[in-house]
């Protein structure tokens, strides 16, 4: 299994409300009929931090899989294109609002 775990910022001018209801009615829909994915989860967050170091984390979502091959199969994909068109309005770009990583190791302790 292949997993991406993506942090996501939604631009501050988008309320906490219309950014949920657009990640599960519009934009969690377009990977979910993506053939290739196995898992996809989106986690809705209230970020802990205080300090204001950096801007609040809104969402983590997981999106899973079965091989690298098949991952860079949907990234090409007409309909991730579509999800990519449809963050633009509500997710701030580059890493500071969606930032994705490989998931290389799992220690699970309980």
């Amino acid at each position: 299994m292949h997993t991406l775990l993506t942090v996501i910022r939604k631009k501050p001018e988008i309320g906490t409300a219309e950014f949920r209801r657009f990640m599960k009615d519009d934009y969690g829909p377009t990977y979910q009929a993506l053939p290739q994915t196995r898992a996809y989860i989106q986690y809705f967050l209230s970020d802990l931090a205080t300090d204001d170091a950096e801007d609040p984390i809104d969402a983590i979502v997981q999106i899973s899989f079965d091989s690298v091959e098949q991952m860079h199969e949907a990234l090409q994909s007409e309909s991730y294109q579509k999800a990519h068109d449809l963050r633009a309005a509500y997710m701030r770009e580059t890493s500071v609002g969606i930032h994705s990583a490989v998931v290389e190791e799992i220690n699970q302790l309980v």
